[in-house]
């Protein structure tokens, strides 16, 4: 199989060795991961499992974990549903790739993929999403994944697909530009909120599903309202009528403890700054085998390449990003998805419980059960204009939250949407509900 790391070295030409050879980038970002090892060794004393509910509420543990990162001092940031901060180590391979590659990029440039990206960094995310790294292209965000999927699937006129108007307003953008360029048929749902039960959404979308559908998107979770959907039940239903599965995983890849394979979908986004706290500018595409040749990919690639690396080329590009994942996904692989998503569930389960009490007349647009959201949570002050309060909470409190309004295709939606990461403290999560408290009581 020809793929963008053969491209590249038949292209090169002979090149002088590196100043900074990207194997020993790769060596070093291992090396400087002294705070993995340590939570390796946290995680052993507390016993043999280590067991995600144990650490849950383990502060000093996580305040160990904080240690890692070079965040603002000045700010609680409540924002990670947009993008979490990566560790320390690899803003420092950032900055290391980006000067060791500017100082000679003809020459390194192709020798950054091959020996670290496609060898170490593609290992290391396999491992995390379970599934063989021969099935992933490396892309840099998840609206570039999926649009792949949803601008080069061959739909003809006529054809459905089946989408809501809580999905990510990106995917939305180019399913409603396949309709106004090819004449597709979009069924677009308007879930619930909160909703019921998961399986009032599964029985929504099997309604929606019929003989014309050839597609079917689902976000897990909406970074709208946080909600999670029951993928398996609703791919199955979908494959019983000959459809096919797209996933955005963007805001589920890192915390749920699931092989991406096992959601039962053909194909799968991501984004790796999310919740695999990646630097920013990095993302993944996934899809079964037997779908890589008849997608489109968006930007041509050269002639030869098969499988996913046609989904990988986008001419030159700065690969030192990529390549500093690295201490992102040891860490994570240390952490373990279980143990961050029993972590969130217990913070938004204490900021929750006391901003109800606080604030009687809060909605929050998704429950609290671990099958129903994990990491995000939006909750909406009746009479209280939510972009406002996200700016008095920025200003007046250094409070970073995410108003959820002027959404055309959900205006159903607007609210605070509250996402904390695993070392973020009980302590910060009262200075919110606090800042709540006297807004809507001043």
């Amino acid at each position: 199989m020809t793929t963008r790391r053969t491209f590249l070295a038949s292209t090169a030409g002979a090149l002088g060795a590196l100043a900074v050879a990207p194997s020993e980038l790769a060596a070093r970002a291992h090396a400087q991961l002294a705070l993995r090892d340590a939570l390796d060794g946290e995680l052993r004393i507390r016993g043999p499992l280590a067991a995600p509910a144990r650490l849950a509420d383990d502060e000093p543990f996580w305040a160990r974990v904080r240690e890692g990162y070079a965040l603002q001092p000045d700010v609680v940031n409540l924002d990670h549903g947009w993008t979490n901060p990566t560790p320390r180590a690899a803003v420092e391979d950032v900055a290391r790739g980006a000067r060791a590659l500017e100082a000679l990029p003809a020459e390194r440039i192709a020798k950054l993929w091959p020996e670290v990206i496609d060898t170490t960094v593609r290992a290391a995310l396999a491992s995390a999403m379970g599934v063989p790294g021969t099935e992933l292209a490396f892309v840099r965000n998840a609206t570039e994944a999926l649009d792949t999927v949803i601008l080069g699937l061959p739909l003809r006129a006529g054809d459905e697909v089946v989408c809501s108007a809580h999905d990510y307003f990106a995917m939305l953008d180019a399913l409603e530009q396949r309709r106004a360029r090819d004449g597709i048929v979009l069924r677009m749902l308007r879930p619930p909120v909160p909703a019921p039960s998961l399986d009032a959404l599964a029985a929504m979308y099997e309604a929606a599903i019929g003989p014309r559908t050839r597609l079917v998107l689902l976000t897990h979770p909406s970074n709208l309202t946080g909600q999670l959907l029951p993928v398996r039940r609703i791919a199955d239903a979908a494959h019983a009528a000959g459809a096919e599965v797209v996933v955005d995983g963007a805001q589920s890849l890192g915390l749920l403890d699931q092989p991406v394979a096992a959601l039962g979908c053909d194909y799968y986004g991501a984004s790796l700054h999310k919740w695999l706290g990646a630097p920013v500018g990095t993302g993944v595409l996934w899809m079964r085998p037997e779908h890589a040749g008849k997608v489109w990919p968006l930007v041509p690639p050269p002639a030869g390449i098969t499988g996913m690396g046609r989904f990988e080329w986008i001419g030159t590009a700065p690969d030192y990003v990529a390549a500093a994942a690295l201490p992102a996904l040891a860490l994570h692989a240390s952490l373990g998805a279980a143990r961050k998503a029993a972590r969130l569930r217990y913070l938004g389960d204490y900021w929750r419980t006391r901003a109800a009490a606080a604030l009687p007349a809060a909605r929050f647009y998704a429950s609290t059960a671990p099958e129903m959201s994990c990491g995000l949570s939006t909750m909406e002050l009746p009479g209280v204009d939510a972009k406002a309060l996200q700016q008095r909470l920025r200003e007046r409190d250094g409070i970073l939250v995410q108003a959820m309004v002027g959404n055309a295709r959900a205006p159903e939606i607007r609210g605070l949407r509250v996402s904390p990461n695993v070392y973020t403290t009980p302590a910060e999560l009262d200075r919110l509900v606090a800042a709540l408290a006297s807004v809507v009581r001043p």
